[in-house]
């Protein structure tokens, strides 16, 4: 019986029917023409991006030290200029300074920024839109403005030529931008989460520490990046908060202790813009998945 089932089961079935490629739809001229401008646009941008750095990496390696060369490269090259960073500078000093500035501002706006852009985020109260409002007026100003008045208030509080000082001005500074960042992503975690979790009998801090943050970590770790970065690329505000030489942060000690010095040895002052700019190329290269996924929103 099931021989003859079997039978019948196979004779009956239809053959199989081979799968089809799907053939490539070829383009039409203008959308050739559209690649091909497109490609050509991309290289001009990506020239415009990496000449500077070019330049100043064959600057850093010139053994004549002149700013201006006859060929495109040099046609000596020399590391003397990285040598003498480390043996006639304080460089390594306005590194350490550096570094441990960024790492209080990254710290401290954190502080500032978690407990303020949750409010915003979650809590129902008299005045938010209010706050909302401010600082986005906040934003429209550019910090020159205020340089006075944050020395005029360091001086009196004794926080001249401190990193506590400096990293106050860089943390406050940054809290208003951040906080936007930061309540736009706590706005896209479902509030529905939390809920669960308290009626499960957890409380809003434990929400917040075992739920939110975790959640929001690639928006934590972007605003922590950018204030880690905010000392590498500052002069202005340095030069009138910190007068003390072994206080520099890179950007200061790169001009004040070297290119004030000497204007002719543009080789040595292309040595240290190579170096401050390396550890912020190398995390932000590490940190891309985390710094788009940051931009991008929580995941549900």
């Amino acid at each position: 019986m099931t021989d003859s089932l079997a039978i019948e089961t196979t004779q009956t079935a239809e053959p199989a029917v081979p799968v089809q490629r799907r053939k490539r739809k070829r383009m039409t001229p203008f959308e050739a023409v559209k690649l091909v401008f497109t490609y050509i646009f991309l290289v001009f941008i990506a020239m415009l991006v990496l000449l500077p750095i070019v330049y100043i990496l064959t600057m850093s390696l010139n053994a004549e030290k002149s700013l201006y060369i006859d060929t495109v490269f040099p046609t000596k090259y020399s590391f003397d200029a990285f040598a003498r960073l480390f043996t006639e500078t304080q460089y390594l000093t306005w590194y350490g300074n550096t570094l441990i500035v960024g790492a209080m501002t990254a710290a401290g706006e954190l502080l500032l920024v978690l407990p303020t852009s949750y409010a915003l985020s979650r809590l129902k109260f008299k005045g938010r839109k209010n706050y909302l409002m401010v600082f986005l007026v906040l934003q429209m100003f550019p910090g020159t403005m205020s340089m006075v008045a944050y020395y005029v208030l360091l001086n009196m509080l004794g926080l001249i030529d401190t990193y506590f000082g400096i990293v106050i001005v860089f943390s406050c500074t940054a809290v208003p931008g951040s906080t936007f960042m930061m309540k736009g992503f706590f706005d896209t975690i479902p509030k529905s989460i939390e809920e669960a979790a308290m009626l499960d009998g957890a409380t809003r801090l434990q929400c917040v520490a075992r739920i939110i943050i975790p959640l929001a970590m690639p928006m934590i770790g972007l605003i922590c990046l950018f204030g880690f970065s905010a000392p590498f690329g500052d002069y202005m505000l340095s030069k009138i908060l910190i007068t003390d030489p072994g206080k520099y942060t890179l950007a200061l000690g790169t001009y004040q202790g070297i290119y004030s010095q000497s204007t002719t040895d543009y080789a040595l002052f292309a040595a240290a813009a190579i170096l401050s700019a390396l550890p912020m190329a190398v995390i932000y290269m590490i940190l891309q998945k985390t710094i788009v996924n940051g931009l991008g929103g929580a995941t549900k």
